[in-house]
């Protein structure tokens, strides 16, 4: 696997913690008003400056202005070019969590050659809203979350890990984030020599920022642009062990008139269905979890070989029960993540904001990498990855 140190721009370290935000489509219109409000150092003053901004049909001006706000931190040394090529260690320390890995720029001819794999089909649509952005704003904010089977460069980290950091920031979330640096020729060429012997990697988040860079660089070739910058893309490598994934769970709003008993009746034809505790659901993989109308019921059905539990649940029951044919479009159906507490979701169907609450077990990092080595894919949301990174901590520049 060709792995290589860049050029980064780094936010000033007194700024940092103020500097890196979440997604901004992690944030409710009211939250992203007050963050832009509040703290004039927020990366989302680059990437959303407008909260109330009409950009449709227009998305290169939008770029463009995103641009312009990146180069207005540069000029106010909010942001910074490092002078020479680094490799970083990025950990991300929760409550409940800890994970750590390799940052640094992984190429696109590996990808292409699959030995970077995926798992989900990526919307023409949307990637090429994302190609454009790169090549527009000429930055690569958010890494790509990157999966290796086993453990690389750990000797090195612990070595690296017990120097001082770069930054070292805890968030309002109670999320702490620290950075080390490697520039270091002898660390720099260890790390090249023990990531060349990695034959493969999964990607585990970020399936359409890795298909719009390979994108932009086929772009660039096209335009007799064969700049090496645009051979790589930024990505976050962690072993199988340092990963979490959690459950990702369906709620469904019916949008005609829905009789409960007949829906009750046609599940029990599909499976074992009896009515629980909260605390009694006990998911696992065949055993979904259903709320409505006040009540949990444990599902049982029996597995096919080879079929997550998503994918049974779409073409079982969302599709030819509630002729939910596209989940990635269809309004009917929302997510929440495996983080959500059960007792949220279930306010949200007593509230009225879906009908039907179906709560799935996770997947393990087996059955993800069994998937992506067969060229199979899974339904949207069938995944929540953890960790979640953020975006302004580390860019990768184009141009």
């Amino acid at each position: 696997m060709k792995f290589k140190p860049f050029k980064a721009v780094l936010p000033a370290a007194d700024k940092v913690h103020l500097v890196a935000s979440r997604s901004y489509v992690s944030y409710s219109k009211e939250d992203l008003v007050d963050k832009l409000k509040g703290n004039p150092y927020t990366f989302l003053h680059v990437i959303h400056p407008d909260v109330d901004g009409d950009y449709r049909g227009r998305r290169i001006a939008y770029f463009e202005e995103v641009r312009k706000n990146y180069e207005k931190f540069l000029s106010e040394e909010i942001f910074s070019l490092e002078g020479k090529a680094s490799f970083f260690i990025y950990r991300q320390e929760t409550p409940e969590y800890s994970f750590q890995g390799l940052l640094g720029a992984v190429s696109v001819d590996d990808y292409e050659q699959g030995k970077i794999k995926i798992h989900e089909h990526t919307i023409s649509q949307r990637e090429g809203r994302f190609t454009d952005y790169l090549d527009t704003t000429g930055i690569n904010a958010e890494p790509v979350l990157l999966m290796s089977k086993e453990e690389t460069c750990s000797s090195l980290m612990d070595r690296v890990c017990a120097q001082k950091s770069l930054y070292c920031f805890t968030t309002t979330d109670r999320v702490k984030h620290t950075v080390w640096q490697i520039n270091n020729t002898e660390d720099i060429q260890e790390v090249e020599s023990e990531m060349s012997r990695v034959s493969e990697l999964y990607i585990a988040d970020g399936h359409h920022r890795s298909a719009s860079s390979v994108a932009l660089k086929q772009r660039k070739l096209e335009e007799g642009n064969n700049e090496e910058v645009y051979q790589y893309f930024m990505a976050l490598v962690l072993s199988q062990v340092q990963m979490k994934i959690l459950g990702f769970h369906r709620l469904v709003k019916c949008v005609v008139e829905f009789d409960l008993n007949v829906f009750l009746s046609d599940l029990n034809k599909l499976g074992a269905l009896h009515e629980v505790k909260e605390t009694e659901l006990n998911l696992s993989e065949g055993r979904i979890g259903v709320y409505t109308s006040g009540k949990w019921y444990a599902f049982q059905f029996e597995k096919e070989k080879n079929v997550i539990d998503a994918e049974w649940l779409s073409k079982n029951i969302l599709h030819p029960i509630f002729g939910i044919e596209d989940e990635r479009t269809d309004k009917r159906i929302a997510h929440a993540d495996g983080l959500v507490p059960t007792s949220e979701i279930a306010k949200m169907v007593d509230e009225g904001k879906a009908d039907f609450a179906f709560l799935l077990h996770p997947i393990s990092t087996e059955t993800l990498m069994r998937i992506s080595d067969e060229g199979s894919t899974m339904p949207p949301k069938s995944t929540y990855i953890l960790p979640k990174l953020r975006s302004g901590l580390v860019i990768y520049p184009m141009r």
